[in-house]
């Protein structure tokens, strides 16, 4: 603040010296002005005051004895006396007008009450003014009287002096000047000052407009510079004149720390593996991370919209947003269900809070984190346990229900041989029995670990090995497509048939009353896995069974055990691959195994 105000001092008396120069210019030049015409006016009465003492001088005897000299008696006339006066100085006042010329000079006779001037025509009454009287009679009483009358330009200059002849005032010694002729030196003078006062005022008021014109620029220069770096940071201010350059480089300082701040924001944001959600009063988004973005499925661009742009009405994480904004209400670790496109459900783990400085609310930020994975690991590891004690009971009970089977099955064997006991009854029991040992020996295969024997195969080899069977037998309709240059797998055959021909005979036994079988053979892009997809036109599976298929003993048949495609699902993952199927009720099932693909140059087996 003391900067800003120093630097409007200076500007303030620059532009006041600037201003003052052509005022006090225009004084000081009138000043002179008014000087030089004094000076002229009293170099013209010095001037005169020499031409009426030379004058003084030149007479050397006074009236009356020139008039005496010249014969005049006191009875003459005084138009007489005075053209005879007139006659006689006429020589002296010629060379004192010469040597001063523009002047006129002369005498005033106290006695006569007239002036001697030379001039040849005699008065015919008193030859002067009023005006004149009154000055000859301030010289009569010994005052040397100077005066001007009229204009500087037109005026005219007059000097009166007492005229003293032994000892006593006899009169006046006048001159007098048309002060006209130096009105040219004046006006020069003036013109020159005037022209001097206009370059001033001009130099002033420039230096002023310019000083002001300079620094406005240089403000809106700024001004623009600020603006631009509203959105973009990175664009640093033209470097201002004089000490406003200090202002804009240490704008571009501190848009250089905010650079460098947000570069350290975004790398920590990034490095974060939550989404992470800020927003301000008015809803608007202020931080969105990568995280986020890619969690929900939004557009990287979210900062500067509206939150409920980007989260639609009705869904949780909106709702958690609006009541934490409206009324300061927090949430902690909420589980929240979202479908992100080409990602299906995610499960995250959600809070808010209300973010405050000094204790008054500024936003609100939203923390989630995916929580998919891990719910599917938490199930996948109770789903084992289970399978592990499973096992462990139907190994037992396989083992318990063996031995007697056994047996049983023996003593069939026997009264079959007896034709006194009916056949039918023994030959239902002995299918029975039968049965009854292919259930325990699944059931044992199901308890032990999957043991592979792979071998480098094409899919569409494998796949055309497996269909005659059903084609022949089974004789249901199928069709193949079967992609072209796909690479090579590992696999073992005699397990993987097992997996493909269960999945068959699920889609025979979902198309009572017939359908058609497609079985298709792609490679999955994002993944870079070999697909086997099986589709049916069958009845479909309900989309409350369709997560429990992979189930140990989950079946809706009356007659099956549910093992089938849980031993499918196990095979498959055994080959590092997975299995999973897509149903809608009433337009059929697609299942799929994804296996992964070889790379390079492989042999095929």
């Amino acid at each position: 603040m003391r900067f800003s105000l120093n630097f409007g001092r200076q500007i303030l008396v620059l532009v006041t010296v600037l201003l003052l120069i052509p005022v006090a210019l225009t004084v000081f030049m009138l000043q002179m002005i008014n000087k030089s015409e004094a000076a002229l006016v009293e170099q013209q009465k010095a001037r005169l005051m020499k031409a009426v003492e030379q004058l003084d001088a030149g007479l050397a005897m006074d009236f009356n004895s020139i008039l005496k000299r010249n014969g005049v008696n006191d009875a003459m006339p005084v138009r007489e006396k005075v053209a005879v006066l007139n006659n006689e100085l006429r020589d002296l006042l010629n060379r004192v007008e010469a040597a001063y010329p523009g002047t006129e000079v002369g005498f005033y006779s106290a006695e006569l009450d007239r002036i001697i001037d030379g001039s040849p025509q005699p008065y015919a009454g008193e030859n002067f003014s009023s005006r004149r009287r009154r000055n000859f009679l301030s010289a009569m009483q010994g005052e040397v009287k100077s005066e001007s009358y009229g204009p500087s330009e037109g005026g005219i200059l007059e000097i009166y002096k007492p005229l003293r002849r032994g000892g006593e005032i006899i009169g006046a010694v006048w001159a007098t000047e048309n002060l006209s002729k130096f009105a040219a030196r004046r006006h020069a003078i003036a013109s020159t000052a005037y022209a001097t006062i206009m370059v001033g005022v001009f130099i002033g008021m420039g230096g002023a407009i310019l000083v002001v014109h300079r620094f406005v620029q240089n403000v809106n220069q700024i001004k623009v510079g600020l603006r631009a770096l509203r959105f973009n940071l990175e664009r640093p201010l033209i470097s201002a004149a004089g000490e406003l350059r200090e202002i804009t480089d240490a704008i571009n300082e501190l848009a250089a720390m905010l650079v460098r701040a947000q570069q350290y924001t975004a790398v920590m944001l990034a490095t974060i593996d939550d989404g992470l959600l800020v927003v301000d009063l008015e809803g608007k988004v202020v931080i969105a991370n990568a995280a986020l973005s890619k969690s929900l499925g939004l557009d990287e661009e979210s900062v500067g919209k509206q939150f409920t742009q980007l989260l639609p009405e009705g869904s949780d994480f909106n709702r958690f947003l609006r009541e934490a904004l409206s009324e300061g209400k927090e949430h902690r670790d909420i589980r929240v269900k979202w479908h992100c496109p080409g990602q299906g459900e995610r499960h995250f783990r959600t809070s808010t809070a209300v973010l405050r400085f000094s204790e008054e609310p500024i936003g609100a930020v939203m923390l989630i984190q995916d929580v998919t994975e891990r719910l599917k690991l938490q199930e996948k590891i109770r789903r084992q346990e289970r399978l592990v004690a499973l096992g462990r009971l139907v190994t037992v009970v396989a083992h318990e229900i063996r031995n007697p089977l056994t047996a049983i099955n023996c003593y069939l064997q026997l009264w079959k041989k007896n034709s006194s006991f009916p056949r039918q009854p023994l030959e239902t029991m002995h299918q029975e029995v039968t049965r009854l040992d292919l259930m325990v020996e699944e059931l044992l295969r199901f308890t032990q670990p999957a043991e592979t024997r792979p071998v480098v195969y094409d899919v569409n080899q494998f796949v055309e090995e497996n269909l005659p069977f059903f084609k022949d037998v089974v004789q249901i309709s199928v069709k193949t497509k079967l992609g072209a240059g796909l690479p090579p797998v590992l696999i073992d055959p005699g397990q993987m048939g097992r997996v493909i021909q269960n999945i068959m005979y699920n889609a025979y036994q979902a198309m009572p009353e017939g359908g058609i079988v497609t079985v298709s053979t792609y490679q999955d892009e994002s993944s870079k896995n070999v697909v086997i997809e099986v589709t049916d036109t069958g009845c479909g599976i309900p989309a409350e069974n369709i997560r429990d298929i992979f189930e140990p003993f989950f079946t809706t048949k009356p007659r099956g055990m549910g093992l089938g495609l849980a031993l499918a699902d196990e095979i498959v993952k055994a080959h590092g691959g997975r299995l999973e199927a897509q149903s809608e009720v009433g337009c059929g099932t697609k299942m799929r195994i994804y296996l992964p693909a070889l790379e390079g140059d492989v042999q095929v087996g």
